[in-house]
């Protein structure tokens, strides 16, 4: 593979960018509290739902649903999916194990394990 360099173009081939728990927060008033929350079924099946969340101390709460709060019952992983705020910028993924369910109001608190920001390709 050849690569061209041009002078005075600046060219940033980053694909991601890792996000520390301890800056969640901060991304979070960039990113807003409205996240796409992704489970997986017993089948194997991703189950993408729409839910707005909030953080306290490290744990992001949601209340995705019944279906989402199912899911969890045969693998506590769980993904939080915030699109880019501009065309061709960074999304932001969360990833987290969930901690505890409420059965009744359909809500998760979910641990933070990881996060990153990533680009299309």
């Amino acid at each position: 593979m050849q690569l061209l360099l041009l002078k005075n173009i600046n060219y940033d081939f980053t694909m991601s960018i890792k996000v520390a728990i301890e800056d969640i927060g901060k991304r979070l008033e960039e990113y807003g509290n409205s996240a796409f929350v992704v489970t997986m079924t017993k089948e194997g099946k991703a189950k993408i739902v729409h839910s707005l969340i909030t953080l306290e101390e490290d744990f992001i709460i949601c209340s995705p649903g019944k279906g989402t709060i199912k899911n969890l019952t045969h693998s506590s992983s769980v993904s939080f999916l915030f699109p880019p705020n501009s065309h061709g910028g960074f999304s932001m993924i969360i990833d987290g194990i969930c901690q505890a369910q409420d059965q009744e109001k359909g809500s998760i608190k979910v641990a933070v394990t990881d996060g990153v920001l990533h680009r299309p390709a």
